[in-house]
This record gives structure tokens, C-alpha cells and sequence, in this order.
């Protein structure tokens, strides 16, 4: 009998330890990450269910994500690439054809990270390598974290201690369109633009210019430093945004009050008066001096109304 006992404790110690044993995160990035996505490819958020009209909410339907408007094959690179990030693991495996097609740079640095910035310590190159002993190809993409545990968890708190900052100076009762527009305000008020930066944005791990950490944390950064610092706030507020860029600029998409805006804080704060030159605009006003970005997104018709400001 006892002997029955203790077998049956050690099989339970066995499937605990075994249950346990799983991916463990360093830098406590899967809370993180919680916290700005309920899902792992998921970017709609609970602000989604507050449209007012049948129509609005049809709209919600519209994936604001760069994964849900990827081909399958390529969502099955950004499955591996989030699944590598989140156990902080160095390399993935991938297809000769997707590394020689840049599909994995451009998965990586493009999509999964635009929609996830709280991954703003991973820089990755692409690694294509021959077997000298037969003579087979091989692809890997390598990833490098370049922050310790304490350095990203203290950039972290930063970029939490703006989000508290905006969001005690908002006024009681603020709807979507003013939260968006102090968080518009305060990246044009503390980041600069890095006119210094000429880095490669997947590999160099000497600038955040890139990152919402540079946005945020460092004060200086182009303009996927300020799309992701914007979309990262509009995450930590519970309000629909995604990153969208062309062949050579991302800005951010949101939904608010029931309508799609595109919002670009880098042109706003090189302009010398941005005022809402580039807040919540419209297709037509946004396309006379942007090209059109390289994915399907939802269409912005409706101008906004002042009372909303």
C-alpha cells in the first residue's frame, strides 16, 4: 500500500515538474506582452466593443494588425519568429526560398514587430550556409537581445511612467479621440527626431531610434520609433491602432468613436506647426503627400468632428 502511494506522489511530482518545464520568459515579457495584446496575434481590444452604431460595429470586423492582412505562408513565418521571441530564443529555422526572398527580415522587423513593440530589445539578421560536408544550404535567422534583464525592465517602467503621466492629464471623463490626441501631444512635446540615424533598424543594436524605447525612453527616433511609442500607449489605453508603413515610412491607423483615422506623429513633430495636421486625417487628406501602405487597410472617410477634440 505504501508502496502504491509513493508511486502514485512520484508520478505526480513527474507531470508537475513536466507541466512546468515549458518556454519560461525571461525579462517577464509574456505579462508584459499581456498587457498590450490579449492575444498573440490579436490586436483588436476590448475598446472595439464600444461603437455606438451597427455600422461602426460591422467596421470593427477589420483586422487592426499587420498579421491578419499577411498570406498564410507568411503568417506561419511570423508564428515561429513571435513563438522564438517569446522563450528569447537566439535563432529560427526557415525555408532557403523565404531568407532568399527577404520574407523573414520582412516579417520580422515589418509585421511582428509593428505589432508587438513591447519586443523592442530584438534586433535579428538573416543567415543563409552551406554544409561543407555535402554541400546543402541552410537558413537561419539569428536574434540577439540587447538588453539584461534589469535594463529592459527599467526601459519598461519608463514607458509605463509616460503612460501614467498622459493619463493623469487627461480631463475626467476624456473620450478615445482626446486620449489618442494627448498621447499625439505628448511624443511631438518629448521625442526629437534622429536626423543622425542611418542604421540598418533590424540589426544595429547601438540605436533604438526604431523602437518605441527610443520614442520614449532615449527622446530621439524615426518614424517607426514614433508609430510603435504611439501604438504601444494606444495598446496600454485599450484602444484599436496598428503600425502601417509604405517603401519608406510607417505612421498608425486607429479605430476611435466608431471610425478609422490615420494619425502620423513623425510629420507632425517635423512640422513647424503640427497642430492636427497629421491627427486623425482622413484617406484623402493623408494620400496627397503619403504613399499608400504595402498591406490592405480599412478605409478612412469620415473627417472628424471638432466636438470630439
Amino acid at each position: 500500500m505504501r508502496r502504491s502511494v509513493r508511486i502514485v506522489a512520484l508520478v505526480i511530482l513527474i507531470i508537475s515538474l513536466l507541466a512546468g518545464a515549458g518556454c519560461q520568459k525571461a525579462k517577464n515579457k509574456t505579462a508584459a506582452t499581456t498587457a498590450q495584446t490579449t492575444a498573440k496575434k490579436v490586436t483588436t481590444t476590448a475598446a472595439t466593443t464600444k461603437a455606438t452604431t451597427e455600422e461602426a460595429k460591422a467596421n470593427e470586423t477589420f483586422g487592426l494588425s499587420n498579421y491578419a492582412h499577411l498570406p498564410a505562408a507568411q503568417q506561419g513565418v511570423y508564428d515561429r519568429l513571435y513563438d522564438a521571441l517569446d522563450c528569447m530564443d537566439s535563432s529560427v529555422s526557415e525555408s532557403v526560398a523565404e531568407f532568399e526572398l527577404q520574407v523573414v527580415d520582412r516579417v520580422f522587423f515589418y509585421s511582428l514587430l509593428a505589432d508587438h513593440p513591447l519586443f523592442f530589445d530584438a534586433r535579428g539578421v538573416s543567415n543563409l550556409y552551406e554544409d561543407t560536408g555535402n554541400g546543402q544550404r541552410f537558413a537561419r535567422f539569428d536574434i540577439k537581445y540587447i538588453y539584461h534583464d534589469g535594463e529592459y525592465q527599467a526601459r519598461k517602467e519608463k514607458m509605463q511612467a509616460a503612460f501614467e503621466e498622459i493619463r493623469q492629464s487627461l480631463p475626467k471623463g476624456a473620450n478615445e479621440v482626446q486620449i489618442a490626441k494627448a498621447v499625439y501631444d505628448y511624443l511631438i512635446k518629448n521625442c526629437n527626431y534622429d536626423h543622425d540615424y542611418s542604421g540598418n533598424s533590424l540589426q544595429e543594436a547601438g540605436t533604438t531610434a526604431s523602437y518605441a524605447d527610443g520614442a520614449l525612453v532615449d527622446h530621439k527616433a524615426v518614424c517607426s520609433g514614433y508609430s510603435r511609442a504611439f501604438k504601444l500607449m494606444m495598446d496600454w489605453f485599450e484602444l484599436p491602432c496598428m503600425c502601417v508603413s509604405n517603401s519608406d515610412h510607417e505612421w498608425n491607423i486607429v479605430f476611435l468613436e466608431g471610425n478609422y483615422y490615420h494619425i502620423d506623429v513623425t510629420w507632425a513633430d517635423t512640422d513647424a506647426n503640427p497642430g492636427t495636421r497629421y491627427f486623425c486625417v482622413t484617406d484623402a487628406e493623408i494620400y496627397k503627400d503619403h504613399d499608400k501602405p504595402k498591406i490592405e487597410v480599412p478605409e478612412c472617410c469620415v473627417t472628424l468632428k471638432e466636438d470630439l477634440l
